[in-house]
């Protein structure tokens, strides 16, 4: 049975290489999310139509700590997302809706008043069948 083996050199190059795909990516994020927030930016707000001095700063962190495992810390992750949260602060519009789970003509139908489901699968309190 034969075991392969890697050098110390080949392992310390392919850190290398992850490291630097990984640097990349963050790089890759770091444009797209600057891409954002220059079309963010670029729209008009009913804010800036009543006050025309409004203006919004980002300070985007070029530093990234990443560990020898390839991973970037929690802690970098959690200040970049706080970071985006308090640059667009209230801006993020939520959407609620709400969709019935039937049709309108399986809500409209009309049971009997005796009427009972059926019974299936039910359990005592100690998971046996009735």
């Amino acid at each position: 049975m034969m075991v392969q083996t890697t050098s110390i050199e080949e392992q310390i190059g392919s850190l290398t290489a992850a490291v630097g795909n990984v640097l990349k990516h963050v790089q890759a994020r770091d444009d797209q999310l600057n891409k954002l927030h220059d079309k963010f930016q670029s729209t008009p707000t009913l804010n800036e139509f009543k006050e025309q001095d409004f203006s919004v700063e980002c300070n985007t962190s070029k530093d990234v700590h990443i560990s020898i495992d390839g991973f970037i810390s929690i802690e970098h992750v959690k200040n970049t997302m706080n970071e985006v949260a308090n640059t667009y602060g209230t801006r993020v519009q939520v959407f609620k809706s709400y969709m019935k789970p039937y049709t309108k003509r399986i809500e409209q139908l009309r049971m009997p008043k005796n009427y009972q489901p059926p019974k299936f699968q039910q359990f005592n309190n100690h998971g046996d069948p009735r």
